[in-house]
């Protein structure tokens, strides 16, 4: 049985059953000083007399040194104050952008709604059918506006002539 180590050249696993580990297993617990004694006779032995072994070992070396070398970003210090403010600011974004829509979408179903109301036949409203009898009824009956000159149409009673002389308060 065959398998592909991530990449690395295909190496035969021995059985679990067998005495001899797996090379791949050996030499990442090597490159991590995690063998016994006699495990690290066995890889220095493969190390010498396989070159394929010592070609697997030196890409182990290369991925864990890539690894080591990477720097883990440190996120930015932000005040829990901040940080609510943030969140909070987010939240009241959200909400008016859906009352924007709510509206919006109120506002254009409304209008929709009154252009089909409009353009269907027989559908007049009853404010235009109010307007159309108040024009019949005013062309039906002439209005005769009669202006008199020397009388007025309402008596305008006189106001009171005040006195110049100002009045003096009795104590």
């Amino acid at each position: 049985m065959t398998s592909n180590y991530g990449g690395f050249p295909d190496y035969e696993q021995l059985d679990t059953n067998n005495s001899q580990p797996d090379p791949f297993e050996l030499l990442s617990a090597y490159i991590d000083d995690e063998v016994t004694p006699t495990e690290r006779q066995q890889v220095q032995q493969w190390l010498d007399n396989d070159p394929e072994i010592k070609q697997l070992y030196r890409q182990l070396l290369t991925l864990q040194s890539g690894i080591q070398g990477l720097s883990v970003p440190s996120p930015p210090e932000i005040s829990p104050k901040t940080l609510s403010e943030n969140v909070f600011a987010t939240i009241d974004r959200n909400r008016n952008r859906k009352r924007l829509l709510l509206w919006g979408g109120s506002a254009i179903a409304a209008t929709i709604l009154a252009t089909i109301s409009g353009l269907l036949p027989g559908s007049n409203s009853p404010s235009l059918r109010l307007a159309e009898s108040v024009k019949q009824e005013t062309a039906k009956k002439p209005v005769l506006v009669a202006v008199t000159l020397n009388q007025p149409a309402i008596k305008i009673p006189k106001t009171a002539v005040s006195s110049s002389t100002p009045i003096e308060p009795e104590f």
